[in-house]
């Protein structure tokens, strides 16, 4: 089986279409062309998600598996076609690609699978040598592993395993996480519901979080920010996705995760809500202080009616912190900086010249008072492709983001 960080390194290759460091790659080691994911995808299926062509050539022409399914059953050429790349899908038929699987209306949710595909024993799980990565009112995040495969482990304290009000609120972020399928979404594996201690079981992604790249206050290079708010803006209009809209609820750089590759995986599911068509009238009776104070929209700190929009306010003052190097309102308590954004309608101020053309119109729409006027997600991935297209082609995210942590490190 090929090493996990370099199916991370060709996968990302592909992904952004660098097409020197692909061929190096596949010229070292030619079994990574038909390597495999969590999700069984191939390259092949990532090229054929993100429409890279050329990168598509390459592996096709290094022998990729024209017909490889992914955990789901779907060929590259579905993924292609349910993704609307029909210039993908011919080149892919032209090799003989075939289109295989059902993808009900998107290339990127897969049927939901029965308890049983997912329900995990405990004794697979060796706490016992595992790492505390995260610490919360609930229980711990723990690196373990998984059928010899390192995880993320949320697990509940066994004194709360009886409490009915957690233990509901465990339930409920298992039943959206069993849901959710995305390369922008943190992937679940499977979970322990029978009996204590009751855990989440999650790929693990050794990269850190948003938090932990701005916690130095100093704003992202302009291909990094918008690189980033790329990822999460993906990541955010498959959960937004009808009929079943997920708002996350508590979105902030602590939830968006780095996998191998540097690109922003969207997770933490306990808030989130599930909006079903049929229902989505219940979505505007929603009311509470639901989130983190700094972040959150000024009709979720007034207890007000609120919809998946709340989310397109929180990704704003994370797209502003990823310009701007500081918080929203880092010289306040987060509470006082809510009641600000809720109360008096401030919001804060764009002080750098890095922004590139549209990007704070972009801002200024997504954290509107008005949420009807916030700009949906399917939309801001449209202005962020055309932002990013017309940045310098020939700075590697990767690299930037290397420099830009090294630069943090020497601060220390």
């Amino acid at each position: 089986m090929a090493d996990r960080a370099q199916v991370s390194k060709l996968q990302w290759a592909v992904r952004s279409e660098d097409l020197s460091s692909l061929s190096k790659l596949l010229s070292s080691d030619n079994s990574l062309v038909n390597a495999v994911d969590y999700d069984k995808r191939t390259p092949l299926h990532v090229a054929a998600l993100f429409d890279c062509r050329k990168a598509a050539q390459i592996l096709l022409s290094q022998g990729a598996s024209v017909n490889a399914r992914d955990r789901w059953g779907n060929s590259p050429c579905a993924d292609a076609l349910a993704s609307g790349h029909m210039q993908m899908a011919k080149l892919l038929k032209d090799y003989g690609g075939e289109v295989i699987g059902d993808h009900k209306g998107t290339a990127l949710t897969p049927p939901l699978p029965h308890s049983g595909d997912w329900e995990i024993s405990p004794s697979e799980i060796d706490l016992e040598h595992s790492v505390r990565i995260g610490k919360g009112s609930f229980g711990e995040i723990r690196k373990a592993i998984w059928r010899g495969t390192p995880v993320a482990v949320k697990t509940i304290r066994p004194s709360l395993s009886k409490d009915m009000a957690v233990l509901k609120d465990f339930q409920h972020e298992v039943e959206f996480m069993v849901k959710v399928r995305h390369p922008n979404i943190v992937q679940f594996l499977g979970a322990v519901t029978q009996r204590p201690p009751l855990m989440l079981v999650t790929e693990y992604l050794s990269g850190g979080d948003l938090h932990e790249v701005l916690r130095r206050k100093e704003a992202l290079p302009a291909a990094l920010a918008v690189k980033f708010s790329l990822d999460i803006a993906r990541g955010m209009c498959y959960l937004h996705g009808e009929p079943n809209v997920i708002i996350h609820r508590d979105l902030k750089p602590r939830n968006l995760i780095f996998d191998d590759a540097q690109e922003l995986k969207v997770g933490d599911f306990g808030l989130s809500k599930l909006i079903g068509m049929k229902h989505l009238h219940d979505a505007y009776k929603m009311t509470g202080e639901t989130g983190s104070y700094r972040y959150m929209a000024p009709e979720v700190f007034r207890h007000e009616k609120y919809d998946k929009t709340v989310d397109v306010f929180s990704f704003a003052m994370i797209m502003y912190e990823m310009f701007e190097g500081f918080a929203p309102f880092d010289d306040k308590e987060a509470y006082e900086s809510a009641r600000l954004v809720a109360e008096e309608n401030v919001r804060p101020e764009m002080k750098v010249k890095t922004y590139p053309p549209g990007m704070r119109e972009l801002i200024t729409k997504c954290w509107s008072a008005d949420p009807k006027e916030r700009v949906t997600f399917d939309k801001i991935v449209e202005q962020l492709q055309r932002m990013e297209e017309n940045l310098p082609q020939n700075v590697r995210v990767h690299d930037l983001l290397r420099i830009h942590r090294h630069s943090q490190h020497t601060q220390q």
